[in-house]
């Protein structure tokens, strides 16, 4: 076990079995819609974890694999879920990352997201367009300073 070869393919093999239980975790949180489901999902990962990793441990090679699983899985879920929940809420405001996130539950609109993400619907316009160009440049174009009323 003290190997080179042994330690370098251990690290693969863990860092590959983060990467599929990250898209694992990411398939399971864009379908899923509340956050009581989040929550049972991740249940879920951590009692396969229990029950694969007896079997697992057996092979050295493979030790690792399940924690791997897991931590992906429970990274994956929550970047797929779209909402800071939980413990998740204290990290990302500590550390100030994924703003979407913290906005999306201040506001409370991530279910309706999901709901339309998961069913095909459009997402709602948010955008507001001016009636009238003349409102953002004050009757003059830009390129040549002239005044559009004619």
């Amino acid at each position: 076990m003290t190997n080179p070869a042994f330690i370098i393919c251990f690290a693969l093999i863990f860092v590959f079995s983060m990467y599929i239980g990250f898209t694992l975790g990411t398939w399971v949180g864009e379908r899923t819609e509340t956050a009581r489901s989040y929550w049972l999902w991740n249940l879920a990962g951590v009692a396969v974890t229990v029950a694969v990793t007896p079997f697992l441990a057996a092979l050295p090679l493979l030790f690792a694999t399940p924690l791997g699983l897991l931590a992906g899985f429970i990274a994956g879920l929550k970047m797929g879920f779209g909402e800071s929940v939980g413990p998740w809420a204290v990290l990302d405001r500590f550390f100030n990352v994924n703003r979407a996130h913290r906005q999306t539950t201040e506001r409370g609109t991530g279910a309706a997201r999901r709901r339309r993400r998961r069913r095909g619907e459009a997402a709602p316009d948010v955008i507001s367009v001016a009636s009238d160009a003349r409102d953002r440049s004050g009757g003059k174009t830009k390129a040549s300073g002239r005044d559009r009323t004619r």
